[in-house]
């Protein structure tokens, strides 16, 4: 059996027993905070104001360098200040192409050394 302590999944979701669904390793759950990091908008937080990456506004961007840039940009610190303790960011790419965003999110997790890699990929036609 495992040690890891129970964190709830993210998204929060209720499994086939009818109870929350919980990560069952440190990866996973880093992997869920990276996802819930990016996809926060700033200001979204009552108490946390300054907390997220803001990338479901690129939804409404116009495909551009400039707003994957800055979207990299806003991307990148907000995992330094809010993740820097847990994870080594070694590569992101936002690229925007039409209606897709892609991110690619390469880092290392402190407490492991084990180097992992998140994608996220969204379709903005409607």
């Amino acid at each position: 059996m495992n040690n890891y302590p129970k964190h709830l999944a993210f998204p929060f979701r209720i499994g086939a027993d009818g109870r929350t669904v919980a990560v069952s390793s440190l990866p996973e759950h880093v992997r869920d905070e990276i996802m819930q990091l990016i996809l926060t908008n700033q200001g979204e937080r009552l108490f946390l104001p300054e907390f997220g990456g803001g990338v479901r506004r690129l939804v409404f961007e116009g495909a551009s360098d400039a707003a994957a840039g800055l979207s990299k940009a806003v991307i990148a610190q907000a995992i330094a200040r809010w993740l820097g303790e847990r994870i080594t960011l070694e590569n992101l790419d936002v690229t925007l192409d039409n209606t897709t965003i892609n991110i690619d999110i390469g880092y290392r997790l402190t407490a492991t050394g084990e180097t992992r890699v998140v994608r996220f990929q969204r379709n903005g036609s409607i």
